[in-house]
């Protein structure tokens, strides 16, 4: 596939290319008092493994630092919790997993970004392109424009009419602010609109197709899919029949809307650390974002 728009190679670039470094802060695991991580007897510490995924990942990014010192770009490392535009840059590194991937990407817009699995034997990295021992290659490739690239679309949150968050990569999960109560609303798509009562929906693009709502029964698609994909989470029907939308797909230029009931209502969008209310009334309207991530070496993306 042709170079993203908007994408700047070292053939084209005068001055040294920049480069934003996403980095993930890996956390040692603390034990609770009297624990030592072990499970039962003869298996491994889990607790060894977490060690060691955080040892893997300060090895890659030493790795990553002189990498880039060989390549003779500018580099700006930053962490996943900091507030900065990419629109500068002429590439965008994550390194990481797929949870550095998804908290970048909210930041991102038109700047390529290649992803690289700083722990590959503790990480899925499903969206990433390589590892750190590829990294000088892959990197190199990337800034001359010679690696494929792959569009991701985003979802657009709508709540009353107002845009409030464009780009998310995976899903949206509409719930009570507490996940073990009942949300009530009433869910729309298209002609068809039913009342119903559940613990939430999960709302999600093809790219998070493989992720949490594939996990509450909903299907596969490819990567490069303009469909969204909704489950609705252990509804309950009073009669004990079925929803008519328990499940589906919202084609491209389609919008799947939920009249919030319920008097404590958020959306969690791409996992826990992006929370928006929704007050009783509101409506929330979900639909293709016009705001896709370009992602480089992504060999699993499917139109």
């Amino acid at each position: 596939m042709p170079g993203p728009r908007g994408y700047a190679t070292l053939r084209s670039v005068a001055r040294r290319p920049r480069v934003l470094v996403f980095v993930k802060r890996a956390v040692r695991p603390r034990l609770a008092p009297g624990h030592n991580g072990r499970g039962a007897e003869g298996e491994d510490s889990w607790a060894q493994r977490l060690r060691d995924a955080h040892e893997t990942h300060e090895r890659a990014l030493g790795l990553l630092h002189r990498i880039l010192d060989d390549l003779d770009v500018s580099p700006r490392y930053v962490s996943l919790t900091e507030a900065v535009d990419a629109s500068g840059f002429d590439l965008v590194v994550a390194l990481g997993g797929d949870g550095t991937v998804l908290h970048a990407s909210h930041q991102i817009g038109l700047t390529p970004v290649l992803a690289i699995n700083s722990a590959p034997e503790h990480s899925v990295g499903f969206l990433t392109a390589t590892t750190i021992d590829h990294a000088p290659v892959m990197i190199r490739a990337a800034l001359r424009g010679e690696l494929p690239s792959a569009c991701l679309h985003r979802m657009a949150v709508d709540i009353e009419g107002r845009r409030v968050y464009g780009r998310v990569l995976n899903d949206v999960l509409y719930s009570h602010e507490c996940p073990a109560s009942t949300a009530r609303y009433v869910l729309r798509l298209g002609p068809v609109e039913e009342e119903q009562m559940s613990s939430g929906i999960w709302i999600g693009t093809a790219a998070g197709s493989t992720a949490a709502i594939r996990s509450a029964g909903g299907r596969v698609m490819p990567p490069g899919s303009r469909r969204l994909q909704f489950v609705v989470r252990e509804p309950y029907r009073r009669n004990g029949g079925r929803c008519r939308l328990g499940a589906g797909f919202v084609p491209p230029g389609g919008r799947l809307e939920v009249r919030n009931l319920t008097d404590a209502a958020r959306l969690y969008v791409d996992g826990p650390h992006v929370m928006l209310r929704v007050r009783l009334g509101e409506t929330v309207e979900l639909s293709l974002s016009d705001e896709p991530l370009t992602l480089l070496g992504f060999r699993r993306a499917r139109t």
